[in-house]
């Protein structure tokens, strides 16, 4: 039922995905399904919850490997954009947007938010990029950038994807799937960006700390 929802919402928008369009579409009665959630709005925070649940299970199950930083971080950003660079994401928001207006669902609307959102950093985005970061790992806020570089990067993408009229695959080529570091596409240029910016951050608050200390 739920991935019904999402298919829905992804093909005709949340406003089209009445109550009756997603009995239709799963061969029930809408009685039927209110029986099991409720009201339309609990099915589709049902669906946002679902959409979290799975996001995490994989984020907290990823394996973060590669010599460099530059391969550690196109990992990271690889996990990362299984979530927050797809399309699903995108039927996320627009449900929490729409519940966050329901005076009956915005406390759930936002205890989701915040779930998430610095939720999901605190408990799960934050130790991915430790792994990957060597010896930043411990500076919380240079840890803070680099993810929430890389996902307004995955998010952009994933809208720029859905929106704009681009030649197909444009978008998909100018991303980059093959993790080739070295190429001019935006993902590489990303990973090359934080890369330096990490260093030279580390470099800076060592130096900082040094005169300090002298």
């Amino acid at each position: 039922m739920l991935d019904v929802v999402v298919a829905t919402v992804m093909e005709i928008g949340y406003y089209n995905t009445s109550s009756n369009e997603i009995a239709r579409r799963a061969g029930v009665t809408w009685g039927s399904i209110q029986h099991l959630f409720g009201s339309r709005e609990q099915l589709m925070l049902d669906v946002v919850n679902d959409i979290g649940r799975a996001a995490e299970e994989r984020i907290s199950k990823a394996v973060i490997s590669g010599e460099t930083l530059e391969e550690r971080l196109d990992d990271v950003l690889n996990v990362l954009g299984a979530y927050y660079g797809q399309d699903i994401y995108i039927v996320q928001m627009q449900i929490l947007l729409e519940l966050s207006a329901n005076p009956k669902m915005s406390a759930l609307a936002d205890r989701v938010v915040d779930r998430g959102g610095a939720g999901i950093f605190d408990r799960l985005a934050g130790p991915l990029l430790s792994k990957a970061l060597g010896a930043a790992a411990d500076d919380h806020e240079v840890v803070f950038f680099a993810f929430m570089t890389m996902r307004s990067f995955l998010i952009a993408s994933a809208i720029t994807r859905r929106i704009a009229d681009l030649p197909e695959g444009a978008i998909l080529r100018l991303m980059g799937k093959s993790g080739d570091l070295e190429g001019a596409d935006l993902r590489g240029m990303v990973v090359r960006g934080l890369s330096v910016m990490i260093r030279e951050e580390l470099a800076r608050r060592k130096s900082l700390a040094a005169n300090a200390g002298g």
